[in-house]
């Protein structure tokens, strides 16, 4: 048993008639993960309700549906009223994968207004020139942006490289959105595992 907060309760299912009951044997607290916040460009929602499964699997913590100018003419584009079908989606990968912490998946943001909030840690930006990511990381956050199909324009790229945000390259080639998304998380869950194997 998951309740995507935590808590790991093993047990055994009992059956009664047709009546079905679990008896709990242990319940255990993991400790939330360290926050790799991701926001990914938000285009066709159902590419995006892939990223979203995979982001579980590969221990995203927060993932937010930036509105950037090149979503806003994408018609199939991800929208406020996709959010419980996104969060559905999560919940299901998490009871496959055995993660015990569900992300957070948020309304649909504009870059401005996700550039204004908080962001302790690293602050990366998906970008085919970039450098690469580092091999070790630590329990440091983590925030990744990564554009939509067709890429940030020249002003949303200077808004993140004024709010700090390091251009980082992922693959050698020029990735889809929810490639490039779990490039992203797939290389900082490494690099965590080696920096916590030193």
């Amino acid at each position: 048993m998951l309740d995507g907060a935590g808590t790991i309760g093993t047990g055994a299912l009992r059956l009664q008639g047709k009546r079905r009951s679990i008896l709990i044997d242990t319940v255990q607290f993991i400790d939330r993960p360290a926050r790799t916040t991701l926001a990914v460009g938000a285009g066709d929602r159902d590419r995006f309700a892939l990223l979203v499964e995979k982001s579980v699997e590969l221990g995203a913590t927060d993932i937010f549906p930036l509105e950037t100018e090149r979503t806003a003419s994408v018609n199939s584009r991800v929208r406020a009223s996709a959010l419980d079908r996104l969060r559905d989606r999560a919940n299901e990968a998490l009871k496959q994968c055995g993660n015990p912490w569900a992300p957070a998946v948020h309304e649909p943001i504009s870059l401005l207004d996700f550039v204004g909030r908080e962001s302790p840690g690293l602050r990366w930006v998906g970008a085919p020139e970039g450098a690469p990511p580092p091999g070790k990381l630590s329990d440091e956050a983590v925030t990744v942006v990564i554009g939509p199909e067709g890429g940030l324009n020249d002003a949303e790229r200077d808004l993140l490289h004024q709010a700090g945000y390091l251009p980082i390259s992922f693959g050698t080639h020029v990735l889809r959105f929810e490639t490039a998304a779990l490039a992203a998380l797939a290389g900082i869950a490494a690099a965590r595992h080696r920096g916590a194997h030193v």
